[in-house]
């Protein structure tokens, strides 16, 4: 089924979102995680509104989540010797899988 990029996004960007609140913080495991935007939603916008930026989100626990904001991304990505964008494609295509009913 093909939706325009909009209608996407409108349909499935705050469900995506759900999705990765609910999983495991990608690096410690643990739960109740934080959705770390790689893509900035910015200030004054509201975040539980549609946005093709949650598409970039990653599950982190809270104090890595603040951690990634005070030092930067490349920082962070060296001390925890991840790549935050391979993650980010990771739960997206995961979560796509499943919308197909396709997963494990």
């Amino acid at each position: 089924m093909y939706l325009p990029n909009e209608e996407f996004i409108k349909s499935y960007s705050e469900e995506y979102l759900e999705y990765i609140q609910e999983q495991v913080c990608c690096i410690t495991g643990s739960t109740a995680p934080d959705a770390h935007h790689l893509e900035a939603i910015g200030m004054g916008q509201n975040r539980k509104n549609p946005n093709q930026k949650h598409f970039t989100a990653i599950p982190l626990s809270r104090e890595l989540h603040t951690e990634v904001h005070a030092i930067g991304i490349h920082k962070f990505q060296e001390r925890y010797n991840i790549q935050l964008w391979q993650e980010a494609y990771y739960y997206f295509a995961k979560w796509l899988l499943i919308k197909m009913g396709k997963a494990e």
